[in-house]
């Protein structure tokens, strides 16, 4: 029944996207013949609004990644233009108020039926765009939103707009269906990606050029004075004054294909076998980080609170899961009070490596490749998810991070003023020349 399910599914898909992307072209292309008449590019330097468009313009920042990128690109504006203003994409204006950066006005033209002609309307009325790229540009997930992104990019361009697609991973198995239009992309747009593997894949996929650069979240700063950022770090420096080593640990359901429950229970039971072995094994401690609140198949506690339960019982207040939503930058303080993170999310491994904590990771959607190539780490790091299902080569992993932990923190500490520097270039086309006093300061770095 389940397969069954899943391949009505897939049919349905597949018939829309040859119904959407046709018309999407056609509409497109003639958005393109009014906009020829453009007579300029607007100056940087005179930028005082800007408009984004999220990965995800229904739960907006649901997944915690998105909301780091959003953060990471309003806070670092205002601190060199204070008056800065902000719009953002969304379906409707019942779904916006999941953003909760301060001050940003939500835009509620993204919705069934989809019309270009709205978007451009909105972007008229601002100074530039920004598009979250994160891991939707590739069509992996979604071929009509990757298509309605990369159209909304040339046409703001085209509008004169300065306009940035912050640093985005493409994997290996594009969708072909966007090959027409990146062929055909304006070339004032800024296409940003977050990691060399991902540009070396998109040079060869298209004629559009790319620019290496690091994902716009390791400028995130994290925040470390709420009461649950506080408890945490709490229990962790407890835990390390009784001789522990604090392992940050996630697992999430989209590591499955399909969301197959079956599937994702087997992931929830590896874990807790894994773990339990582990914390037999040493004296260990774990930090169960979610970084996904989304209800159903996508958040992270489907996976998380099953596992919690288990060990609890068996590692007593060894373990603590903070599973109350938080924000992005408290999700990143609690990364920071690991000695090592292991995790199924980028986002988190992004979070963590900007505080100089080695990470491991669950690969999957062929990102963790290129983050870890930034930080010259091994791949001994890095693991398929259907790897986790034997146990062996799961420990194998998460012992090889904890006994170098200390070995890799001074490695990343060494690579993270570059990586920062990468990060910082996805804003260049907004501030242009503008300049401040507070430069933004990379997170602190700590070697334990």
């Amino acid at each position: 029944m389940m397969n069954l399910s899943l391949g009505l599914r897939t049919i349905r898909s597949r018939m829309r996207e040859s119904v959407r992307v046709p018309l999407l072209y056609r509409e497109w292309h003639q958005a393109r013949k009014q906009l020829q008449r453009v007579p300029f590019r607007q100056d940087a330097t005179n930028i005082r609004s800007v408009l984004i468009a999220p990965g995800d313009t229904i739960s907006l920042t649901g997944s915690k990644g998105d909301e780091a990128m959003i953060t990471a690109l309003v806070e670092s504006v205002r601190r060199h233009i204070p008056d800065c203003r902000f719009g953002i994409f969304s379906v409707d204006e019942d779904g916006a108020h999941a953003c909760t950066e301060p001050g940003i006005r939500p835009e509620a033209v993204w919705a069934n039926p989809w019309s270009l002609r709205k978007l451009t309307d909105t972007v008229a009325r601002y100074d530039a765009v920004a598009l979250m790229g994160g891991d939707v540009m590739d069509g992996y997930y979604n071929a009509i939103t990757a298509l309605r992104m990369w159209v909304l990019a040339d046409l703001a361009a085209r509008m004169g707009k300065p306009t940035v697609i912050l640093g985005f991973s493409f994997n290996a198995r594009p969708s072909p269906k966007l090959l027409k239009c990146l062929n055909a992309l304006d070339p004032a747009v800024n296409i940003f990606i977050r990691d060399p593997i991902s540009l070396e894949r998109f040079n060869r996929f298209s004629k559009a050029t790319g620019q290496l650069v690091a994902d716009s979240a390791f400028l995130l700063q994290p925040r470390t004075d709420g009461p649950e950022v506080t408890r945490v770090r709490t229990w962790a420096d407890e835990q390390r004054a009784q001789g522990k080593t604090v392992c940050g640990f996630n697992l999430h359901p989209m590591l499955v294909k399909n969301g197959d429950p079956s599937k994702i229970r087997e992931l929830a039971e590896a874990a807790v076998a894994t773990l339990s072995e582990l914390g037999a094994r040493h004296p260990l401690s774990f930090l169960l980080i979610p970084h996904d609140f989304r209800g159903g198949a996508l958040g992270d506690d489907t996976v998380l609170a099953p596992v919690y339960q288990r060990i609890r019982a068996t590692v007593g207040d060894r373990v603590i899961y903070p599973s109350a939503p938080l924000h992005a930058a408290e999700l990143k303080a609690l990364a920071g009070c690991a000695d090592a993170v292991v995790t199924g999310r980028m986002h988190l491994a992004v979070g963590a490596l900007s505080q100089g904590v080695p990470v491991a990771a669950i690969t999957y959607q062929d990102k963790f490749q290129g983050l870890f190539r930034h930080f010259g780490l091994p791949e001994s790091l890095m693991l398929p998810p259907e790897h986790i299902l034997d146990p062996a080569k799961f420990i194998r992993m998460i012992e090889t991070v904890l006994d170098r932990r200390t070995e890799l923190a001074e490695q990343v500490a060494a690579k993270l003023p570059e990586v920062i520097r990468l990060a910082e270039a996805n804003l260049k086309p907004l501030l242009g020349n503008v300049r401040s006093d507070d430069e933004p300061v990379p997170c602190a770095v700590s070697v334990r």
